[in-house]
């Protein structure tokens, strides 16, 4: 039995948080899978940490020059209903 491959390309959201080194995603396309941000390849900027803005969980992730690849997996919470989840982009 194959697990079904769910990865999606996006544009999502993204803001400067205010802080020097940190810009916050906001994910409103999906709830898990594995997330391509283009606009985030390590041409443009080199992450450190990647992290759900909520609880600070530590996901799984990769840069490279077509973008960063994100681990969201299935059963995370999200709280506040259908607004999606935030996540913390340190670099």
């Amino acid at each position: 039995m194959n697990p079904t491959t769910n990865i999606r390309t996006l544009e999502p959201i993204i803001f400067y948080s205010g802080k020097q080194d940190e810009l916050q995603i906001f994910l409103s396309e999906t709830e898990f899978g594995e997330l391509i941000i283009i606009s985030l390849s390590d041409d443009q900027l080199l992450v450190k940490e990647v992290l759900l803005e909520e609880t600070n969980e530590k996901l799984e992730w990769k840069q490279d020059h077509k973008g960063l690849r994100i681990s969201v997996p299935e059963g995370l919470e999200i709280k506040g209903g259908n607004m999606g989840r935030a996540l913390k982009v340190t670099f």
